[in-house]
């Protein structure tokens, strides 16, 4: 029975902690669980010397990245970050393909295939991967064809594979390693040449593909994606303890590869885009590649661990958007009791200079006795800042809607539907403004963008029965400092 009386009592949300960009570091001393670390002492406690999994280059790493007080302009320092160790990466070896047949052995024949008899084989079921067989003896059983393929070879995808006999067994095995085509578990055996006069067959066929040599870099790849898919893939900004080219690059790649396309996101691919910082001691160091950005130093200086000093230095102002250029960041290993010591300077002639400005590589530079890193900027060309922004954009606008879509028991499929839902795209767009993300028309003062918002007329009939509403489009000008960059994008639901 109803209550005659009900009181509900309400009271205001607590305010959310403040946004940051979910910073994973990465160790490769040993195996060690993912954990959120707050403090120097927590991470010495477990990559100290005396702790579980010894990481030098992680405690320092993690010291600097909280040390940035006395340089960041930011009004507050990296508050936690993550850790994870895996294994020392190692290469590991091509392995080869391998096809086995191994005929019935209780088949006997009601008329033996004759000695001196020419057979033919197909693998496969494919006419030019055929071996030929030549009988020494009257064969009564099938088990008997196997020794027929003594020394038999045949080609596939470019690859030779060469027949061993055990018995009733004939294992073909690739003579190259590496990833090879695959060939269809069959096999046919005739008695001419054009294959038209088949000859009973029954044997159990089996094929194993190989396997291509994968690099250190790449099974340290492999390993985090095993970490994101297996454990924890709630992490967005990503260093590590490699500081060689080879690691750097294919953590890059890594990065880059990490947003979807339109065409992934339709089919139904998460959108768990990363950042990747990292650090190295090439002055030629190159790799065109987008969401990474890579900060030089001598190599007696890596221990000094610029790229966390870096991060640590302007990562706190997130998500609001600020230049990554003309920042100062602190050596937070150094002694400070005589002052406050920058990440040294490298010493660069205008060529070298000049060479990591076209490959887009940042480092700390000096002019007029003002040091600073120049020039704030992904592998590609692209500002820090406005892949940072244009990313959270896409993550809070995504957040806004599942929001909406979650409040509401029905969102009707017409115009106020439409418009409730378009809702996530203004707000978002408006919070990126507040941001500095999106630049603001200096006479209206209101953010610079645009957002269409379909009708139902404008719905196909296929759009109405599968209750997928019209896209809403929209377009941006992004503020990255004095550099503005246009951004458009499209936002799909299904109500």
């Amino acid at each position: 029975m109803a209550k005659d009386v009900i009181v509900v009592v309400q009271r205001d949300a607590l305010p959310s902690d403040k946004e940051s960009l979910d910073i994973l570091l990465v160790s490769t001393t040993g195996e060690y669980p993912v954990k959120t670390y707050r403090d120097v002492p927590s991470v010495e406690a477990v990559y100290g010397p005396d702790g579980p999994c010894p990481n030098a280059k992680v405690v320092r790493k993690a010291t600097t990245l909280l040390n940035q007080g006395k340089t960041s302009l930011a009004d507050t320092l990296v508050g936690k970050f993550k850790i994870v160790s895996f294994a020392p990466p190692s290469a590991s070896p091509a392995e080869t393909a391998v096809l086995t047949i191994e005929f019935a052995t209780d088949e006997v024949y009601e008329t033996p295939i004759p000695s001196g008899k020419i057979l033919y084989a197909r693998i496969g079921g494919d006419d030019k991967a055929v071996v030929q067989l030549t009988t020494t003896e009257e064969i009564s059983d099938m088990a008997a064809l196997a020794p027929l393929f003594a020394g038999a070879s045949f080609e596939k995808g470019g690859k030779t594979y060469a027949a061993a006999v055990e018995g009733a067994k004939v294992t073909f095995t690739a003579t190259e390693g590496g990833e090879a085509d695959t060939i269809p578990e069959l096999i046919d055996i005739y008695e001419d040449e054009a294959l038209s006069v088949g000859v009973s067959t029954v044997a159990t066929i089996q094929f194993v593909n190989g396997v291509n040599a994968v690099s250190a870099p790449d099974n340290l790849i492999n390993a985090i994606k095993k970490f994101q898919s297996d454990e924890d893939n709630d992490w967005y900004y990503l260093m590590t303890d490699k500081d060689d080219d080879e690691y750097v690059k294919a953590l890059a790649k890594f990065a880059e590869a990490s947003e979807p396309s339109e065409a992934e996101l339709g089919a139904g691919v998460e959108d768990h885009r990363k950042f990747y910082m990292g650090q190295t001691c090439n002055k030629e160091f190159a790799s065109e590649t987008a969401r990474a950005a890579v900060i030089y130093t001598e190599e007696q200086y890596l221990s000094e661990e610029p790229d966390a000093s870096y991060t640590g230095n302007v990562a706190p102002f997130y998500p609001r958007s600020v230049t990554w250029k003309f920042k100062r960041p602190q050596d937070g290993n150094a002694d400070t009791s005589e002052g406050i010591k920058l990440i040294s300077l490298p010493k660069l002639t205008e060529g070298e200079r000049n060479a990591l400005l076209e490959n887009h590589v940042n480092y700390l530079t000096e002019e007029y006795k003002r040091q600073y890193v120049k020039n704030g900027t992904c592998l590609n060309g692209e500002f820090i800042d406005v892949v940072l922004g244009g990313d959270w954009l896409a993550k809070r606008m995504r957040d806004l809607l599942y929001d909406i879509l979650l409040a509401n028991a029905n969102i009707n499929y017409d115009d106020a539907g439409f418009g409730l839902i378009a809702t996530a795209v203004l707000q978002a767009l408006a919070e990126a403004v507040d941001n500095n993300i999106i630049a603001v028309d200096p006479e209206s003062k209101s953010g610079v963008y645009t957002v269409t918002i379909p009708k139902y007329a404008d719905s196909t009939e296929e759009q109405r029965r599968n209750r997928v509403m019209p896209d809403i489009t929209w377009e941006a000008l992004l503020s990255g400092a004095i550099h503005q960059v246009k951004t458009k994008g499209v936002l799909r639901a299904s109500l």
